[in-house]
């Protein structure tokens, strides 16, 4: 994982038919399907996927999130994700995502998260294994090295 890819871009969805709301668009409840879907892509790399939830009784919790829509996508049209691994520390992990339409890579959302780790039995917030921490730790250090998205950090308000 030295060579961790920055930004992570493991995944492309497609816009289902049934995810098409009245305004002709996809509706958006199904971006945070893609982002989900990203999300899992990422934790595979790091041993936290379901497998990882099946076999130890642990998982993922998104505590926050913060999405930005900025482009419409319509059916049929492709999508892929780009990650980033913003911060990690004994039992958080900060990160971020954007979608962009292909062919023409218009970006179409940005979702950013605070995600926990959770044993499952006692529905607690407990720390990373060290083995999954250290890929996270990996995967942000690679990700620090460039300037994270713009829109990191953003908050919903009305200016004034």
């Amino acid at each position: 994982m030295s060579n961790f890819p920055t930004p992570f871009a493991r995944f492309e969805g497609v816009v289902r038919p049934e995810w098409i709301d009245p305004n002709g668009h996809m509706n958006l409840a199904y971006y945070l399907v893609l982002f989900d879907h990203a999300l899992d892509a990422i934790c595979e790399v790091f041993d936290l996927d379901w497998a990882y939830t099946k076999r130890t009784n642990q998982s993922m919790f998104a505590v926050e999130t913060h999405t930005l829509y900025q482009q419409e996508l319509l059916e049929g049209e492709r999508a892929v994700v780009h990650s980033w691994v913003l911060g990690v520390d004994t039992k958080r992990v900060h990160v971020a995502q954007e979608m962009y339409r292909l062919p023409d890579m218009t970006r179409a959302a940005c979702w950013e998260a605070m995600m926990l780790h959770v044993d499952l039995a006692s529905r607690k917030v407990v720390p990373w294994p060290e083995a999954q921490r250290v890929r996270m730790e990996t995967a942000a250090a690679a990700h620090a090295a460039v300037p994270p998205p713009d829109w990191v950090g953003r908050k919903v308000q009305m200016r004034r």
